[in-house]
């Protein structure tokens, strides 16, 4: 008797993301009101939001994935996707 088997494809995906000067500086003016929005975040929704847009052109239904978040200098990020696709 043969067994099917799923086929998974390893899926990897890279995104560096840099800081908006002008952005963090009106953030900073929003800061001292009260309002919580670091670039740090934004620049993380920026990526994975990038991420899952290329997720989604390629027609990808993610079995499993988790991110690699690594601060680079100059108010930099690389995020990697990884995990694998049914």
């Amino acid at each position: 008797m043969k067994k099917e088997t799923e086929q998974m494809k390893h899926i990897v995906i890279t995104r560096v993301v840099t800081r908006d000067f002008v952005r963090d500086w009106w953030n900073g003016i929003k800061n001292l009101f009260g309002k919580r929005l670091s670039s740090y975040e934004k620049m993380v929704e920026l990526g994975t939001t990038q991420i899952w847009q290329e997720v989604s052109q390629r027609n990808l239904t993610m079995k499993w994935y988790t991110y690699e978040i690594t601060e680079l200098t100059n108010g930099a990020l690389a995020i990697i996707f990884y995990g694998e696709s049914k």
